[in-house]
């Protein structure tokens, strides 16, 4: 993410377009919603979901529609209506993304909802929980934060999983059996960013090695991988390095 003098950061491998979003099940409901807009009945949306389904990714989508900028924590330090004077037209939206972490300014955020109703403005809040479980503290806020319409993007099923891995692979030029993919969604976390790190790894490595991706050469990997986070978590009290 990147602070709010700068716009959404779009990914610059990945392709990231409506065209190129896979829709299933897991995320039909919240893909409905975000392409509805501005036809909205409120003029936020909270998307729910756990770490990795792509709540980021569909707001993203929907930040390059409706001319939104990503809110980061640091704007706290400031006035919330300064958010609404950064476009030349004065017409940007927003997404907070990991929205509890804002809670630490209650009375901010108040202002900032406020200020968005005034001047018809859209949000996006991203978070794993839903409201009802924010320990929001300020009895305003928590009444407004209770009036936005929820999504929740489910956890991915293995096909939507296979789906997905095999579009992130045509986007980073990876070629890539079947069977190897399966295999890679069996052994690793199944959530988006840590399977796009993995490609990543995977297709630098066997370059360098000049060798294909084969159900083995990725086992060697993941062993290795395995190795050295067993040895990391030997010294759990020691930071790494940047």
């Amino acid at each position: 993410m990147r602070t709010v003098q700068e716009v959404f950061d779009f990914s610059k491998e990945e392709s990231l377009s409506w065209s190129d979003f896979i829709e299933s099940v897991e995320n039909r409901e919240a893909l409905a919603y975000l392409t509805r807009w501005p036809n909205w009945n409120s003029n936020g949306l909270v998307i729910v979901g756990e770490h990795g389904v792509g709540k980021t990714h569909l707001a993203s989508l929907w930040a390059q529609s409706a001319n939104a900028v990503c809110v980061l924590r640091s704007c706290l330090n400031n006035d919330p209506r300064d958010l609404f004077n950064y476009t030349k037209d004065n017409k940007c939206n927003f997404v907070f993304d990991n929205f509890q972490d804002f809670l630490t300014d209650q009375r901010w955020l108040f202002d900032f909802y406020n200020i968005a109703k005034e001047k018809r403005r859209y949000f996006i809040i991203i978070d794993v929980t839903p409201p009802a479980l924010w320990n929001v503290s300020l009895p305003d806020l928590r009444s407004r934060l209770n009036l936005l319409p929820v999504t929740r993007i489910s956890s991915h099923s293995d096909e939507l999983l296979f789906k997905v891995t095999k579009k992130l692979a045509r986007d980073y030029a990876i070629e890539i059996a079947d069977n190897v993919v399966e295999y890679i969604l069996m052994m690793c976390r199944r959530d988006i960013p840590e399977i796009s790190r993995i490609l990543k790894t995977l297709d630098k490595l066997s370059l360098q090695q000049k060798k294909p991706l084969s159900i083995n050469f990725v086992r060697k990997y993941l062993q290795a991988e395995e190795r050295g986070a067993s040895r990391d978590r030997t010294f759990p009290l020691i930071a790494k390095l940047p």
